[in-house]
């Protein structure tokens, strides 16, 4: 026996049908596609332009035992009501009764897989499939609130930071606190701006503190990466070298 889930629709194998129907698969077969004799369901759905899928789904099967491929159909509940009106008498309403039996069966499985053990494993089953979906629905808001956390604006110890970083990478680009170019305060500013300008552009905001919190560490690399332009270095060492003139000179 083999029952197929098909785009979640539930079907029959054309070959468990014949069983069902205590006939030979070869007249189910001939039932749904017709011969030179019969007019088969599938050709007349088909010359009404319906959706034969809807109905019957080609498929093949194996036999255990034999290596050869057979052709069948899987029926879908639609697909058995047009059988079982094919058939009239006491054949018929048994027909009816175990496909209607079985495809309800299948419902029930789709809707408790567990309905076929005992009460106590599907206690046991149904309490885990609890555990998994509170388990699911935990890492779900740890990744929400990490999420969050990520894309959310630096908070105030982090701009600190990153302030902090500034700072020294100014320093150290002037040449330290004692240099001449850190002392004039129009050459700092001008580095200083420069700076902060870079590490906006970097990350197109307005404001370092928009900054996303998962972007600390690259606008950290930024920083330490930065080097004051051309015409600004010149400045500087211009400036600097003005110290050491002077000490040639003493």
């Amino acid at each position: 026996m083999q029952e197929l889930l098909v785009k979640n629709i539930e079907t029959i194998p054309s070959y468990e049908v014949a069983r069902m129907m205590e006939v030979e698969h070869a007249k189910v077969l001939r039932m749904i596609e017709g011969d030179k004799t019969h007019i088969g369901v599938i050709p007349t759905l088909r010359k009404a332009q319906m959706g034969v899928t809807d109905f019957f789904i080609e498929s093949t099967y194996k036999v255990e035992g034999n290596n050869k491929t057979y052709k069948c159909y899987e029926c879908t509940k639609l697909g058995c009501d047009m059988l079982a009106n094919k058939m009239t008498g006491e054949k018929g309403v048994l027909f009816t009764a175990k496909y209607v039996k079985r495809f309800s069966e299948m419902e029930e499985t789709i809707k408790n897989p567990f309905s076929g053990l005992s009460k106590e494993l599907q206690a046991i089953f149904a309490m885990d499939k609890k555990q998994q979906q509170i388990e699911r629905n935990v890492n779900e808001v740890k990744q929400d609130l990490k999420n969050f956390k990520d894309n959310a604006p630096l908070f105030n110890i982090e701009c600190d930071t990153l302030q902090k970083a500034l700072r020294g990478k100014v320093i150290k680009e002037l040449g330290g606190k004692n240099s001449l170019a850190y002392k004039d305060k129009s050459i700092r500013t001008k580095i200083y701006i420069d700076a902060q300008n870079q590490l906006k552009r970097e990350f197109a905001v307005q404001s370092y503190k928009a900054i996303k919190r998962c972007q600390l560490e690259d606008a950290l690399e930024v920083i330490n990466t930065y080097k004051v332009p051309t015409v600004y270095k010149d400045l500087i060492d211009a400036v600097n070298r003005q110290i050491l003139l002077e000490n040639v000179v003493m």
